[in-house]
């Protein structure tokens, strides 16, 4: 058995080796197959997501994308990825809607999780205490993080000929493998549901379960002004609380007339953010720091060659990626998710 230690993506494809090699026995009988290891790769979330030779050979839209993603994370503080350098981390975690609107993401791989204060400020009794009083037992509740481990896994089948004719094809591959695992968890974090897919971990929109407000037949300021009003109530400033909405909730606000008497009341427009990801009719207003994911600190990539059916002449490189995440609502009273706007 041979073992590469590889240390680039060039590495991973080119030590890439059939998934079943066929055996043969000194007469050249065949005698079945053996399974081949994967040619292996394990990428920091922290590394750098492409060498400056490899953006000499990306096309303008491929260095458009990669910059896109790189200013997007940028609008929140990042720690541990250099601020001029373009990482995994930014490419995946921190430029999604999720991210941007204030949400919490610890790439620390710590599934087990820490003890939190349940309801954090209200879960500490305080009263005034008379001449002589003593101050009463209070047991505020804790919980450990119920984290799961849930494993994302992403593929991509390459051609030789492809890898030959395209000189940026390794930061292409990379975009794309960067692109689909946010999207993904991105889209679990926001909509999923393991009661359909008991592999993904449950979203936002059904975690939030404790505020549950109807927006039918009511304009966006009423919808935003009565979310506000609960958030407030909970003891939230407004200028904590961000709003994620589906597009065409976004659509029904953009074409309303009107603005708010009292804008100094209300929510700073780059606080209010669209993701495809939201159920139509739906919108999450809240602390987004209160909504908290935890993920693996990097990525593990297999690949093996492959040809498919009917191409003996091409071959392919299946190059797969594992990354895990979860994420679980700390704070039920910082959240208040809108349904059946229209």
């Amino acid at each position: 058995m041979q073992n590469f230690n590889n240390q680039s993506f060039e590495d991973l494809i080119r030590n890439a080796q059939p998934q079943q090699i066929a055996m043969f026995d000194k007469e050249d009988n065949f005698k079945g197959y053996r399974q081949a290891p994967a040619s292996t790769l394990t990428v920091d979330l922290n590394s750098p997501f492409v060498s400056q030779a490899e953006i000499a050979t990306m096309s303008d839209s491929a260095r458009s994308m990669m910059t896109r993603a790189h200013t997007a994370a940028n609008t929140q503080a990042l720690m541990g990825s250099k601020p001029n350098q373009t990482t995994w981390k930014h490419m995946i975690v921190s430029a999604g809607t999720l991210a941007r609107a204030g949400m919490s993401i610890d790439t620390s791989g710590n599934f087990e999780g820490f003890p939190f204060f349940m309801g954090f400020d209200d879960a500490i009794g305080t009263i005034w205490l008379g001449e002589g009083a003593t101050i009463p037992e209070n047991s505020a509740p804790t919980t450990k993080f119920p984290y799961e481990i849930h494993s994302l896994g992403a593929f991509t089948m390459v051609s030789r000929r492809f890898q030959k004719m395209v000189p940026s094809f390794f930061p292409q591959l990379k975009i794309a493998q960067a692109n689909a695992i946010r999207d993904a968890v991105e889209k679990a974090f926001i909509q999923g549901n393991s009661t359909t897919n008991p592999a993904q971990p449950d979203g936002l929109v059904r975690q939030v379960t404790k505020y549950a407000l109807t927006g039918a037949s009511k304009s966006g300021l009423i919808i935003i002004g009565e979310s506000l009003e609960v958030l407030e109530g909970n003891g939230l400033d407004r200028e904590e609380v961000s709003i994620i909405m589906s597009p065409d909730v976004a659509k029904k606000f953009r074409l309303e007339t009107g603005a708010p008497a009292h804008k100094a009341l209300s929510i700073k427009e780059d606080r209010i953010l669209v993701s495809r990801f939201m159920p139509a009719g739906t919108m999450v207003s809240g602390r987004y720091s209160d909504f908290q994911a935890v993920t693996n600190p990097s990525i593990a990539f297999l690949a093996h060659t492959y040809t498919p059916a009917g191409q003996p002449e091409t071959g392919a490189t299946r190059v797969r990626s594992i990354f895990e995440a979860d994420a679980v609502v700390l704070n039920q009273d910082s959240f208040v998710k809108t349904t059946s706007i229209a």
